[in-house]
């Protein structure tokens, strides 16, 4: 085996032995050659785009996104003063303790009471019996499990309610672990409301086609209490006074994301009519040290306006009164567009291989440079192999 590769070493050196001698005799001509290829290379590098980090401030009226992260996450806490908490959707609930209720007197016996909502409009109602009275409701904390979708999320400043989506995506969630909201209820009793229900104890349902409500009162044994939502659950959280929202922090930061949207659709029951509205409302975006400023109803996107800016984290999410979700975000991307219509983006910031390692002046002065010699050179060599070409 080692005479053989000595041989087939022998046979490659023979055979560039007569390239080593022309390149020694055209030492000119490779010199220029090997430069050639070195500008050009440089002045691809300054044109061609990749992928850069950018971060961004914008307040929204709304927004929506993918939680990305492997473990559980914390999203809420500490929503104090709960005048009114209701969960929309499918999901099983169980009380203990005691109840009071005119219309149905077979639960004044109970001290266990399981609940089914049995359809996507099915709903649950917690709220103080005296509302009246200060409210001890409060949410202490809603986890998140990794692939939940957040949508619609949204604060109504003339409701004082916070509203938002969740759904675990169900492919990307073998476990079906739910997404869980501690909620304290305090010693006051607590007015339930249910419609779309089923108590699978009593063999008691509301009748098929109908959402007609029922309400009892509710004294926990245990004041704290967590709904599981497993599947596509809507939440609203309406408080009894305005907040302070400069003391009182109810996001939990550093969200890893995917697929973020700061867009609704408008819908007239017509599917081939409903319109993207940008919900921004100001903003300002950097990237490679360019920043660009977002205005009122401009859509901020990606390099192809069908697919969502690749935001990453969500840094800091809080509520700047009268104005909206104030985000705080940062990822990568090869291209940022903005514009009123998705379609004719105004606005681009999109940067080569280069930025980020050279100055954005001292990328310009090497790329006019470096095109400058590549065509000085080109004619050059063209000439040179003419020549060489026409000696016999």
């Amino acid at each position: 085996m080692a005479a053989s590769i000595r041989t087939n070493a022998n046979k490659v050196r023979q055979r560039l032995q007569p390239l080593g001698k022309y390149l020694i005799k055209k030492k000119r001509f490779v010199f220029v050659l090997l430069l050639l290829l070195c500008f050009s290379l440089v002045t691809f590098s300054a044109i061609l785009p990749r992928n850069h980090i950018f971060e961004g401030s914008i307040t929204v009226q709304e927004m929506g996104f993918t939680y990305n992260g492997k473990q559980p996450k914390r999203f809420l806490e500490s929503i104090r003063d709960i005048s009114n908490l209701e969960s929309e959707g499918i999901q099983t609930v169980t009380f203990t303790g005691n109840f009071q209720s005119k219309y149905l007197p077979q639960l004044n016996q109970l001290d266990f009471l399981k609940v089914e909502l049995t359809n996507g409009k099915s709903k649950l109602i917690i709220a103080p019996e005296n509302p009246k009275l200060d409210s001890e409701i409060s949410l202490d904390s809603l986890q998140l499990q990794p692939n939940t979708k957040v949508t619609r999320l949204n604060y109504d400043f003339f409701r004082q309610q916070l509203a938002l989506s969740l759904q675990r995506l169900s492919t990307a969630a073998p476990d079906k672990k739910s997404n869980t909201l501690e909620i304290y209820l305090g010693d006051k009793p607590i007015k339930v409301t249910l419609e779309g229900y089923k108590f699978p104890e009593l063999n008691l349902q509301t009748p098929p086609g109908e959402q007609t409500p029922i309400e009892f009162i509710y004294n926990p044994d245990n004041k704290q209490f967590n709904l599981e939502m497993t599947q596509k659950n809507s939440l609203y959280i309406t408080l009894k006074k305005t907040p302070i929202f400069e003391k009182q922090k109810w996001f939990r930061g550093k969200i890893e994301t995917e697929n973020v949207q700061f867009q609704r659709l408008d819908r007239n029951g017509d599917i081939k009519d409903e319109l993207e509205v940008s919900t921004i409302v100001s903003g300002k975006i950097r990237m490679a040290g360019e920043e660009k400023e977002i205005q009122k109803n401009q859509f901020l996107m990606g390099e192809n306006p069908n697919i969502p800016l690749n935001i990453q984290r969500i840094r800091n999410l809080e509520i700047i009164p009268k104005q909206g979700l104030e985000v705080r975000f940062s990822g990568t991307d090869k291209q940022i567009t903005i514009g009123l219509d998705k379609d004719f983006p105004v606005i681009r910031i999109q940067r080569s291989w280069l930025d980020g390692v050279l100055p954005r002046d001292a990328i310009v002065a090497l790329f006019s440079f470096a095109a400058a010699t590549v065509a000085n050179l080109v004619p050059w060599l063209l000439s040179n192999t003419s020549k060489s070409q026409s000696k016999p």
